[in-house]
């Protein structure tokens, strides 16, 4: 029994699962709460996603929706990730500001956000650090938030991106960047030769 850690250990990549489904929704709790609706896009690359989070803050009379782009780099396997992106958010607020007596602008500006996910079935649940810069609005510049999301897979991998066509647009992605690679070798060789023929 004294070797259970390191069996459990082993069985863990078989247990775990990240970017192994296409799309999820799901609620967010931390220093806000709201809805999360995460859609994965190979068209972009493979493990990016697109996610939406509506949020209503907890302490203040404030909500926010804000659209990103994330990257997933999966860790033990495609069930674990490290998570990271950015993207944009814009906002409401009717909290009154004691100085002016105004209400405060609704918040607007740019958001970053990095974190970890696992997927066990048909649950994908994550834990993410937020920043948002505000360029516009909100009590203040600098919103720090941090948040336990909790989502139920409604498409498994390629439930919703067809699987042949995903390896399709990964082909064609990769023959434009041989084609690249061989515009480049060829200008640098012109390059040399243009050097060694004025020496």
């Amino acid at each position: 029994m004294k070797h259970w850690p390191a069996l459990l250990l082993c069985c863990v990549p078989f247990l775990l699962g990240s970017q192994s489904y296409d799309a999820a929704l799901g609620i967010r709790v931390g220093t806000e709460w709201g809805a999360t609706a995460q859609l994965r896009l190979p068209q972009i690359h493979k493990n990016f996603v697109l996610e939406t989070i509506l949020l209503s803050s907890i302490g203040k009379d404030e909500g926010t929706l804000t659209v990103l782009g994330k990257q997933h780099q999966p860790l033990l396997s495609r069930r674990l990730n490290l998570f990271y992106g950015a993207g944009v958010h814009a906002g409401w607020n009717n909290e009154i500001d004691t100085e002016t007596g105004q209400t405060f602008n609704g918040p607007k500006g740019l958001t970053g956000i990095v974190g970890l996910e696992a997927t066990v079935g048909k649950v994908n649940l994550s834990y993410d650090f937020k920043p948002a810069l505000n360029v516009s609005g909100g009590e203040s510049v600098l919103y720090t938030q941090t948040a336990v999301s909790i989502r139920y897979v409604i498409a498994k991998r390629n439930g919703v991106w067809n699987k042949d066509k995903e390896r399709e647009i990964r082909k064609r992605r990769r023959g434009k960047q041989k084609d690249k690679r061989r515009e480049e070798r060829q200008r640098a060789g012109k390059r040399w030769y243009e050097v060694w023929k004025k020496s």
